[in-house]
């Protein structure tokens, strides 16, 4: 391979890598604030709530994570 070729490789790679970087910081998930859901929703549903995975999905969302 010539050196340019090697040299646009590494800048592409890079630039991927800053990329996915920033993606990840961006879709932190605050933990904190997650399990605090988890507790409130496993309570509603203990107390036989009706709502509990809508109120838990908008709390989740609140929170900055994606639900899996």
């Amino acid at each position: 391979m010539s050196r340019k070729k090697i040299s646009f490789l590494a800048i592409c790679a890079f630039a991927f890598g800053i990329g996915m970087a920033s993606t990840a910081g961006a879709a932190g998930c605050n933990n904190t604030c997650r399990l605090g859901c988890e507790t409130a929703l496993t309570n509603c549903e203990n107390n036989g709530g009706t709502q509990c995975y809508l109120t838990y999905s908008q709390c989740y969302r609140r929170c900055g994570c994606i639900l899996p």
